[in-house]
């Protein structure tokens, strides 16, 4: 089965957070659009370009997974320490572009870095949410 090179980038992260063994929060890549069960993770990767000229092969994407949690059924300590654990994942021995193209069939992944990271609150939906952005390039196996 082909699968586009987003998804297979989503599926090497959430691999990476199930691999590292993090219990007790739902993950869901951008393909489920049905209702999300809280705790959630979400990842949703992008092509933002191609790198050194048209037609090499090398992208560079951008990946957001965001942590999302109800704030009046857990604590802030819980929540937090839960998205250590999450952001934990991506500091592995070898490093996480090493594990995602291990997990991955179809691609090679040079830098998978985290660059920022946002904390917002949801009042309509009395939520919290850490988003990680994280910059990756890569190309086909």
């Amino acid at each position: 089965m082909i699968i586009s090179i987003e998804k297979e980038v989503e599926n090497s992260i959430a691999t990476a957070i199930a691999t590292a063994g993090v219990s007790g929060v739902y993950v869901y890549t951008s393909t489920v659009d049905t209702a999300r069960i809280l705790p959630f993770v979400s990842i949703q990767a992008e092509i933002s370009s191609e790198e050194i000229a048209p037609f090499t092969g090398i992208f560079d994407l951008t990946a957001t997974i965001s942590f999302v949690a109800r704030a009046d059924t857990s604590s802030n300590e819980d929540y937090d320490s839960k998205f250590f654990e999450i952001q934990q994942a991506f500091y592995t021995d070898p490093n996480l572009a090493s594990q995602m193209t291990t997990a991955s069939d179809s691609l090679l992944f040079y830098i998978a870095d985290i660059k920022n990271i946002t904390q917002r609150v949801v009042a309509s939906t009395r939520t919290w949410a850490r988003d990680i952005k994280m910059d990756i390039k890569a190309t086909a196996k």
